[in-house]
């Protein structure tokens, strides 16, 4: 089942990187470089240029090597249209039952957002699998702790402010993955080409996040 392997490959990959405002050009080869770095999940924005395209591109080029989710979905209609390109997942920066809905319907994986104690059980009584917590970066990687305490299997997934200097503590805290954003998609090594430079930065947050779930 497509939903239960796309949960084991971010939870193998540890990361899940955000793509957001990338040009068409630029997608596949940052996805191959980050791929190479062990990074096994991409994730692209729906506010970025021509995402439905970016996502059939990323599909013909990685097939399943590469999970590819769409991120920022706000609404139905965007969630249909980017599983109809070929996301394997999706996900939402805000607790929107008629997105859940939406992408629970084509039996695929939905990852909303979460920040309070009720809306962890409402996200699990409407039947997800996964939460991203965000703004992560404020609310710190003891919230993750804190929220494990009474609900002890919540696969929570930061996101928002997550980098190499609080990745690890993140996963130590129990996180199930990270989602990261430009400090590792970066803009500076995307616009020079240097995907050798990007492919090493993977390398680093995929170490860093496992490392901290040794320490768990």
């Amino acid at each position: 089942m497509l939903k239960q392997e796309v949960i084991a490959t971010i939870r193998e990959s540890g990361i899940i990187a955000i793509a957001r405002g990338l040009s068409p050009a630029d997608v596949v080869p940052t996805a191959q470089a980050l791929l190479e770095g062990g990074v096994k999940v991409f994730e692209i924005t729906c506010n970025s240029p021509s995402v439905y395209e970016g996502i059939r591109a990323l599909k013909a080029a990685l097939g399943d090597r590469m999970r590819i989710g769409a991120g920022t979905v706000v609404n139905p209609v965007s969630a249909t249209l980017a599983l109809d390109a070929g996301a394997d997942f999706v996900l939402a920066p805000n607790f929107e039952p008629d997105v859940i809905a939406a992408v629970h319907e084509r039996q695929r994986l939905m990852i909303p957002s979460v920040t309070t104690p009720t809306e962890v059980v409402k996200a699990y009584r409407l039947g997800c699998d996964l939460l991203k917590l965000f703004p992560a970066g404020s609310l710190g990687p003891g919230y993750i702790k804190d929220i494990r305490g009474p609900f002890a299997e919540a696969a929570l997934i930061p996101v928002g402010g997550v980098g190499l200097d609080n990745l690890e503590a993140f996963a130590c805290a129990g996180a199930f993955a990270a989602g990261v954003g430009s400090n590792l998609v970066r803009r500076d090594l995307i616009a020079a080409g240097n995907w050798q430079e990007l492919t090493a930065e993977a390398r680093r947050f995929v170490a860093a996040f496992a490392a901290g779930r040794v320490g768990a």
